[in-house]
This record gives C-alpha cells, sequence and structure tokens, in this order.
C-alpha cells in the first residue's frame, strides 16, 4: 500500500510539475514588477507567477509548520501535567 502511495504522489508531483512549465512557456510576455522601492528585473509572465507561486507555498509550508510545532509543544505539557 505504501508503494502505490508514493507512486500515486510521484505522479501528481510530475504533473503539477509539467503543468506549471507549460503554463510558464506560453505566458511568454515580458513583464517587468514594480515593488515599492525597486523593480524588477524584466522577465516573462509565466516566470514571475511560478516565482509568487513557488514563494507563497514555501511561506505557507514555513508558517504551518511554526503552527504545528507550537501545538504539539502545547499537547506535550499537557501529557505532562496529566502524568
Amino acid at each position: 500500500m505504501r508503494v502505490i502511495r508514493s507512486f500515486i504522489k510521484a505522479v501528481l508531483l510530475f504533473a503539477i510539475a509539467l503543468v506549471g512549465a507549460l503554463f510558464a512557456l506560453h505566458n511568454k510576455q515580458p513583464l517587468s514588477v514594480d515593488f515599492v522601492y525597486f523593480t524588477g528585473p524584466e522577465i516573462s509572465l509565466g516566470l514571475w507567477l511560478m516565482l509568487f507561486l513557488m514563494l507563497g507555498a514555501l511561506l505557507g509550508i514555513i508558517f504551518s509548520s511554526i503552527m504545528v510545532g507550537s501545538y504539539r509543544r502545547k499537547i506535550g505539557r499537557f501529557q505532562k501535567r496529566d502524568e
């Protein structure tokens, strides 16, 4: 069962990467993003979107890991107190 689950995860990851690559390839319009203090380099729209998607996913993983860690510490404290 574990092998099948790993295979399905690998196939899904490959499919998502393929869709992202195709999306980036089909959005070739050059774009320069204007941030508050500086202007980003002029790269394709698809690449900008993929970069911001990856940044958002990474920040989501980091913040959810922090939340899970704090909840695990709280659960550990409650379990120690009950013993």
